[in-house]
């Protein structure tokens, strides 16, 4: 058997941009070649730059943008020419939990801030007035943005007219908690990274590449990993779909094993989720077809947006959520807070609570579309459904119908039918679960260890493929067994084999497969040490709402009514936290 031949070429030189915001300034780092193969990229660098320019001594002030960074890091691997390699990880303080928002998307904005020359952006300080800043030419310009203010996000790219850009929108300038980033037409990030934004009056800033892309350090190895994570893609109908059609393909799972949320968790399946489902699989259009890559922002409608926009309110018509979906990224709303927020309100309204709304149990999206332009400008209604869900609750009531986990509303799956799923988001993860979504709740008492296992195994290769910048939607061909979804044994290591494979051929070293583990692993852990020192907690933690624990009115047996006490204490058992 021939013997693997090492690449025999140097490390590359890579660079992190501090843009100082307060002083107008900005400092190109070169990252240490140590430091940069300790922390490779994406969600593992983004962490521990934070963590070294957080001002701790400032973020327990009401106004904390100042010691509060936020970071932008793509993933090692994003300019090499794979289409499915593109994602990137924002990481800041949320003024909603008080713990790190950590949000991980996949856009062509990952390639932008490489072919900038930059490994990572660093945003520090508060600027005197509404701000914008360019970055081209390894130079950043500052320009006054105060002609944009209260301008949707849209209007700013029109008028700006950059392939690549970041912008707030009015939801941001107005301080709305849940107010997310606009990123080359894409709507991005939980826990109010654009509130956090409009604290630091950035209204918007744009990225000119003077690279795109590049080759690998060696092509040949490279088309043979695209051409086995194409063909394993390939191999079933659900791989192909979520190829060509995105993450919003996985609906048609939904009604076979009910965890769509609908009407805020009222019913466990519903036929008329048809109606946001894909229909079929492109005719006669080949998977690598440029025009139809996987993980692409031009996919009219994703799976979250579907879900919290359209089944938990009810509203089955995939042109209006598509309407909707998109008045939430032009006012910079982020959907899934959005979503649980008019969910909560029209079920207080039909009990006769918030008079000030209009009826909104017959729904329609131009109804939607008014309350949420009401929002984004804090005016009228939205004056007061603007303040955040937590807030809310606290002040009308109706903690029934809230779900949320340390004041941030939970992603709208129904959590009774995904243990794993439920277990990791009570802890504030939310990786999602391929295959308790492809194959269903398979809890049984006693098993309790090896959903953690599988949890832990999620996390550590969602956070490895956000090191490397490989879209995780890619990994769905290891959980498309019937009988072996949970990915145990060859399925396991071949993830991490080709991950380090990708990785290897990006960084010009040989990488190893415990390697890239080790990236998850530790990202994993630097997250919760990183949580607990903001939260100031030990030990022990995890919750959900009461609703999901031990109400059957979704037709859920009881014995899949997810047991969250034991799923946490095996969960910490197997971190070793007492």
């Amino acid at each position: 058997m021939r013997k693997k031949l090492h690449l025999a070429f140097p490390y590359r030189q890579r660079f992190i941009l501090h843009i100082d915001l307060e002083s107008e300034t900005y400092t190109s780092i070169p990252m240490e070649e140590e430091e940069a193969k300790r922390y490779l990229g994406g969600r593992l660098l983004a962490l521990m730059l934070w963590d070294r320019f957080a001002e701790y001594d400032q973020l327990e002030e009401e106004c904390y943008e100042r010691g509060n960074p936020v970071v932008f890091a793509p993933g090692a691997a994003v300019d090499t020419p794979l289409s499915y390699c593109n994602s990137f990880t924002v990481v800041t303080k949320s003024p909603v939990t008080g713990a790190l928002s950590v949000s991980s998307a996949t856009s062509s904005l990952s390639g932008a801030i490489v072919g900038c020359g930059y490994a990572a952006l660093v945003i520090t300080g508060r600027s005197r007035k509404l701000c914008s800043f360019s970055i081209a030419d390894g130079e950043v310009t500052f320009s006054d943005a105060e002609t944009y203010h209260n301008l949707t996000t849209v209007e700013v790219a029109k008028k700006v007219g950059k392939e690549h850009m970041v912008v707030i929108g009015p939801a941001g300038e107005h301080f709305v908690p849940f107010a997310s980033l606009y990123a080359n037409n894409q709507n991005i990030t939980q826990g109010g990274v654009g509130c956090v934004c409009g604290m630091k009056n950035i209204k918007f800033f744009t990225l000119s590449p003077h690279s795109h892309g590049r080759e690998a350090y060696d092509s040949h190895r490279l088309g043979l990993l695209n051409q086995s994570y194409l063909k394993d893609l390939g191999k079933t109908r659900m791989g192909k779909m979520i190829a060509q059609e995105g993450s919003i393909a996985l609906l048609s799972e939904a009604n076979h094993h009910g965890w769509a949320a609908i009407d805020t968790y009222s019913m466990r399946v519903d036929g008329r989720l048809w109606g946001l489902c894909t229909r079929s699989v492109p005719k006669g259009i080949p998977l690598d077809d440029p025009s139809f890559p996987i993980c692409q922002n031009n996919a009219p409608l994703d799976l979250e947006s579907a879900m919290a926009l359209g089944s938990n309110l009810e509203l089955f018509d995939s042109r209006s959520v598509q309407q909707v979906a998109h008045r939430c990224l032009e006012n910079g709303l982020e959907v899934v807070s959005t979503g649980a927020v008019l969910a909560w309100a029209r079920s207080c309204r039909r009990e006769g609570k918030l008079s000030f709304l209009p009826d909104l149990q017959r729904s329609t999206a131009v109804l939607y579309l008014r309350l949420l332009d009401a929002i984004a400008y804090r005016r009228g209604s939205g004056e007061q459904l603007g303040i955040g869900l937590s807030a809310l609750v606290n002040q009308y009531g109706g903690s029934e119908h809230a779900f949320m986990v340390d004041g941030l509303p939970l992603p709208p799956y129904d959590y009774r039918a995904l243990p794993v799923q439920a277990l990791l988001v009570s802890i504030g993860r939310r990786s999602v679960v391929l295959g308790e979504m492809l194959w269903g709740n398979h809890y049984h008492r006693g098993r309790e260890h090896r959903l953690v296992s599988w949890a832990l195994y999620v996390q550590k290769l969602t956070y490895a493929c956000e090191s490397v910048g490989l879209c995780p939607w890619v990994t769905l061909p290891s959980f498309n067994h019937r009988l072996f979804h949970f990915p145990h044994f060859s399925f396991a290591r071949r993830n991490f084999s080709r991950l380090a494979l990708l990785a290897s051929l990006g960084e010009g070293y040989e990488i190893s497969a415990h390697a890239i583990r080790s990236y998850g692993d530790e990202a994993l852990h630097l997250q919760t040490t990183l949580d607990d020192r903001l939260l100031q907690r030990e030990g022990r933690y995890g919750s959900l709402p009461d609703q999901l624990l031990v109400n059957g009115k979704s037709n859920f047996r009881s014995a899949q009514v997810v047991p969250l006490a034991r799923l946490l204490d095996a969960y910490w058992s197997a971190l070793g936290r007492k």
